[in-house]
């Protein structure tokens, strides 16, 4: 039964914070103390240290002698989704959230967040998070209007954004850091995760929780303040890559198979969130027949410069290199794109925007316009050539029984 407000406003709400902890020692002080320092204060802080082999431990064990809301347990490395099965298992509170060490948080964040949960009662409360560069920060607000949804309201508006916008147009990020859960729905889809997972482990428990939730509020405002680090694992190439991004595309598909019915979400964006990942883990995946699957309009062996230099660029220049697929003359982004001006127009047949988020694709387009680029010079990731093809076998056959199960 959904309490009135009065009675929700008089009620104590404890929050349980998931941390995971590994060999973290340079950056988990400011984390921390980002958090012991939140206006709110009935807080439970749970630092998992997952068989870490620097001083992270010890420093947690230091907080925890210094505050009894912070509780620690230590355990022999399991990775991520091991760490936070860990922490969730103990959680005594009414919500939760995942808190990555090496990032920080606002401190009235958490108090705004409750503030909203006594007023609405939603099952997970989302805001924006700040993507801090070594050189300047990005902000990310939810790309969706502030307010509370039921969870079709949610799911027809995110996918309406999709369909409006170019590839790949995701309204709100799949992180857990900026994202609070009610901790049912939380501890049921972190212990449905597979521990095999070491990448885009978000998705896959963030992505069943908001097609199996009733209701969302948004907030516009960006609390969360994510450090982005060039030796995070997204990165890099691992081995078993491929294996791992199966087993990804099978949460995501089993997932909307389960709860996706009626849900409002669409398949069309169940598509693009599965070729999404194949284009961060998996690039090489992506050229066959002497072309690109998601540039079939540049031919292999043609002169290119590719403009980004985010996760997916660099690992689709590793790739091109290592298949020695293109020449790549130059990479530039926004930052240095008057490159331009001194590279001689027939020295390359195409520039290749390797980026897949629809706003910076569309400011790109723009500078690239003033700067009097040719149009049939430049190539995006066009949606039209977004089809269940582009999928491996073994994924394309298990999104297509998906989609006809749902939507029969």
């Amino acid at each position: 039964m959904m309490l009135r407000c009065e009675e929700k406003d008089n009620k104590n709400i404890k929050l349980s914070i998931i941390v995971p902890v590994y060999n973290v020692e340079s950056y988990i002080k400011k984390g921390i103390d980002s958090l012991i320092g939140q206006t709110y204060k009935d807080l439970e802080i749970i630092l998992v240290d997952d068989g870490s082999t620097d001083s992270s431990g010890l420093i947690c064990d230091e907080y925890a002698s210094n505050d009894s809301r912070i509780k620690v347990i230590h355990k022999p490395n399991g990775g991520i989704v091991s760490a936070r099965k860990a922490g969730i298992s103990v959680a005594t509170g009414e919500y939760a959230v995942n808190f990555d060490p090496d990032d920080w948080i606002e401190k009235e964040a958490y108090e705004c967040v409750i503030d909203i949960i006594k007023e609405h009662n939603a099952d997970i409360v989302v805001f924006g998070m700040k993507k801090e560069f070594s050189d300047f920060i990005e902000e990310q607000p939810v790309q969706m209007t502030k307010g509370y949804y039921l969870k079709n309201q949610f799911w027809k508006s995110f996918c309406q954004n999709v369909s409006e916008n170019y590839f790949f147009t995701q309204p709100m990020l799949m992180s857990q850091c900026d994202k609070v859960v009610r901790t049912e729905l939380f501890k049921k889809h972190e212990n449905n995760c597979s521990e095999e997972l070491k990448k885009n482990v978000d998705d896959a428990v963030m992505f069943p929780m908001l097609l199996d939730m009733g209701s969302i509020y948004i907030d516009s405002r960006c609390w969360y303040h994510y450090c982005v680090r060039k030796n995070s694992i997204l990165w890099q190439t691992k081995q078993g890559d491929f294996e791992r991004y199966q087993l990804l595309a099978q949460h995501i598909l089993e997932a909307y198979e389960h709860f996706g019915k009626n849900s409002g979400c669409t398949s069309e964006f169940i598509l693009y969130k599965l070729v999404h990942h194949m284009m961060l883990d998996v690039p090489e995946k992506l050229f066959v027949n002497n072309c690109c699957d998601i540039f079939p309009m540049i031919p292999k062996g043609s002169n290119i410069i590719v403009y980004g230099k985010g996760v997916f660029a660099n690992r689709l220049i590793n790739k091109i290199n290592e298949m020695d697929y293109y020449n790549i003359v130059a990479n530039i982004d926004s930052k240095d794109a008057e490159r331009l001006g001194e590279i001689q127009r027939d020295s390359y047949d195409y520039i290749m925007v390797a980026i897949f988020n629809s706003k910076i694709v569309k400011s790109v387009l723009a500078l690239l316009e003033q700067l009097q680029i040719e149009q049939n010079k430049i190539a995006i990731i066009d949606k039209k050539n977004i089809t269940s093809d582009i999928l491996p076998k073994e994924v394309k056959e298990k999104y297509n029984n998906v989609v006809m199960t749902v939507e029969n």
